[in-house]
């Protein structure tokens, strides 16, 4: 599978990369600005500076390295970004891994609950005003940003990136604590088990500092202040830390100053990439109209319509029957792209299932093609067709994507008043849109479509009956 080209440095890269330095940096901006790779450039340089200070001060062991991403799939796809910016031979130590992947093998593979949602659906519901899926997430917000010994913060603590609706006030958050959070976490304890906030608790807790001197943090919107807590901890005494965020693109209940996950980012140390290196003019238009209206927070980004470095045709947008959907991308593909050269991605809402259908069009037409949703190993085979979710899509690019069947029945969400789903969709589908360098493609049957279809703004698409 195609990955991103040799990474060279651009004019807005330089002066990020060039300033080698202890402490914390952050660069943001929005997608297809570059972070990711600016991020693997700076890596190459503070490799030389630390091998640099290893033999000023005669110390023969290796530079550690830490570089985390948030879902499996980046992390195979940055893992052989980051393998080619440092050079064989070097005394340097790399993981390349995802926070929950590092931190089960740091503590020894402890028996983690992979979904709680399960265990907290009975607990949210009587919980009145929300939805059960926004009750899960508000749980998984304040057990992410606050430790179990801290829980009582909650209650008067503002709600760093929880927007105002649906409102969660003081006796509600009172509730939740009591009959969710602490029955849950202590069912945990009694059996003995963790799940993926308890595990970040427990690396900042249990285990001895580490001593990463590099780590690189991407997708940083969406890891947990416990997560950042852990990672605080394992750090070297004289380190550098670098995080990668854009707050517009954020997925996940998170939330929370830097202060207080024990970071101090200096204004000099954040850093806005500008320039859209990936999209065209009008996939940007495109994304950026999905995103309208959207509050963009500190370390967020629009795409930026006015930056893009080149031009193309408008996003498609196929209205009719699934099958004839998947016909019209076939032919599309088999007419005028190389697969050779060329990287498609067919992106979806939601796994499983809704792929079924695709997969055997795409084999019945002679189209080689790879599932990377949740795997930790970038692909490197010569298919260049992908299928993924949207959530593992995040962070990756690819020539051509398309985004077919678009329907409400994979798309669900509830009214702002009690759910943020509608917002948080909005985010994914842009996201989705956004992974795109050259062309874009969504289809809908008629009469199913999302209610997403209503942020597409007039004039930034092309629309085709099939």
């Amino acid at each position: 599978m195609k990955k991103l080209a040799v990474i060279h440095a651009t004019g807005e890269q330089l002066p990020i990369i060039s300033q080698n330095r202890l402490g914390v940096e952050v660069i943001c901006g929005a997608a297809g600005s570059g972070k990711t790779s600016t991020a693997l450039l700076r890596l190459r340089s503070l490799c030389y500076m630390y091998l640099a200070r290893h033999e000023r001060v005669g110390n023969k062991s290796p530079v550690k390295i830490l570089v985390l991403t948030f879902n499996r799939t980046l992390s195979g796809y940055v893992s052989a970004l980051a393998q080619s910016q440092i050079d064989r031979g070097l005394n340097v130590e790399v993981e390349i891994s995802t926070f929950a992947k590092w931190a089960i093998e740091k503590l020894g593979r402890p028996r983690v609950v992979e979904d709680a949602t399960d265990r907290l659906r009975p607990l949210v519901a009587s919980i009145g005003n929300l939805t059960e899926k926004y009750a899960i997430s508000e749980v998984d917000y304040a057990m992410g940003r606050f430790t179990p010994g801290n829980l009582e913060e909650y209650l008067n603590s503002e709600r760093t990136g929880r927007g105002n609706q649906p409102r969660v006030d003081k006796n509600l958050r009172k509730k939740l604590l009591d009959e969710v959070i602490k029955p849950y976490q202590k069912a945990l304890t009694d059996s003995e088990q963790l799940d993926w906030n308890l595990l970040a608790v427990s690396m900042a807790q249990e285990i001895d500092p580490i001593g990463y001197e590099v780590v690189i943090v991407d997708e940083s919107q969406d890891f947990s202040a416990n997560q950042l807590r852990a990672i605080k901890k394992h750090l070297a005494p004289e380190h550098t830390v670098t995080f990668v965020i854009d707050t517009v693109q954020r997925i996940y209940a998170r939330g929370f100053t830097w202060i207080e996950a024990g970071f101090d980012v200096r204004p000099e140390r954040s850093h806005r990439l500008e320039v859209n290196h990936r999209n065209t003019a009008q996939i940007a238009a495109l994304a950026a109209g999905i995103l309208n209206g959207i509050n963009v927070e500190g370390e967020g980004a629009l795409p930026n319509l006015k930056t893009t470095k080149t031009a193309g045709a408008l996003p498609v947008v196929l209205a009719g029957y699934y099958r004839d959907q998947i016909n019209w991308a076939v032919n599309f593909i088999k007419q005028n792209i190389d697969l050779t050269q060329e990287s498609v991605a067919f992106l979806k809402p939601l796994g499983g299932k809704w792929f079924a259908y695709m997969k055997q069009h795409l084999n019945d037409s002679r189209i080689p093609f790879v599932e990377i949703t949740r795997e930790s190993e970038w692909p490197e085979g010569t298919e260049n067709v992908a299928l993924s979710t949207f959530h593992s899509a995040k962070g990756l690019e690819f020539d051509y994507v398309f985004i077919l069947g678009l329907s409400h029945e994979s798309t669900p969400h509830g009214d702002e008043e009690h759910d943020d789903q509608l917002l948080v969709l909005r985010r994914l589908l842009a996201v989705a849109v956004a992974r795109a360098r050259k062309h874009v493609v969504i289809g809908y049957k008629p009469g199913e479509e999302s209610n997403l279809m209503q942020f597409f703004p007039v004039g930034t698409f092309t629309a085709i009956n099939v």
